[in-house]
């Protein structure tokens, strides 16, 4: 997973997406990266702008999405495929387990 700079003034990227019936959600982009040769974007849906509260718990899912580039703009697709997603989801998970674990042993 990328790293991120080590500053309070990081800004914050934010997604918006449209999910198939029409409904708008506002994701934030916590990682980008690279697996068997095709961009992939791991995003929070977060409590939409102007809400009077932050999403309870249950509500802040995680979204796994592919995305490449077209011109200046950012195209994120849906991974229609059960044998991709769960290639991607199990390479995530391991990122995670491997990164807490650093963080564990104090590296």
């Amino acid at each position: 997973m990328t790293e991120a700079p080590n500053s309070e003034e990081q800004e914050i990227a934010v997604i918006t997406l449209e999910s198939e019936d029409g409904h708008s959600y506002d994701c934030e982009m916590l990682d980008r990266f690279v697996f068997e040769e095709n961009e992939y974007a791991l995003l929070l849906k977060i409590a939409e702008e102007g809400a009077e509260e932050e999403l309870e718990e249950e509500d802040q899912t995680l979204v796994i999405m592919r995305f490449f580039h077209r011109g200046n703009d950012y195209v994120f697709q849906t991974i229609d495929s059960d044998e991709e997603f769960e290639k991607v989801r199990a390479f995530v998970e391991e990122k995670v387990e491997a990164e807490r674990a650093a963080m564990e042993s104090g590296q």
